[in-house]
């Protein structure tokens, strides 16, 4: 095989595409929480994607205490999703929390919630 037949070869192979990230959908909206109990794999790194349409404030946030993370999320008035890289973490429970100041006009507060991962 000649050098120029094996370089087009080399230079026209693509490497192949990793499969996409799984995602955790959760929403927050007038300081209520669509769910508070969601699945992943064990370890495989995962996003959340936070949908805060109706949440009205922009002091809301997202926490996993245990994994150090807090997230200010965005007001409906703005980009109203909000996604968090979450590495591969081991089987077991992760409890989160999304919260809204009371004074914010929401209606709820907030709630605790768990990733159960498997």
């Amino acid at each position: 095989m000649s050098a120029s037949v094996l370089a087009v070869l080399l230079i026209g192979a693509s490497p192949a595409l990793a499969d996409p990230l799984p995602i955790v959908q959760l929403g927050f909206h007038n300081g209520y929480c669509s769910t508070t109990e969601v699945g992943v794999p064990a370890n495989t790194a995962f996003d959340i994607d936070i949908d805060t349409t109706f949440q009205f404030t922009d002091t809301s946030q997202f926490r996993i205490p245990a994994l150090g993370i807090r997230v200010i999320l965005p007001s409906a008035y703005f980009n109203p999703h909000t996604r968090v890289e979450i590495g591969p973490q081991p089987p077991g429970p992760i409890p989160f929390e999304l919260e809204t100041p009371w004074v914010s006009g929401s209606a709820g507060k907030g709630c605790f919630g768990t990733i159960q991962v498997w």
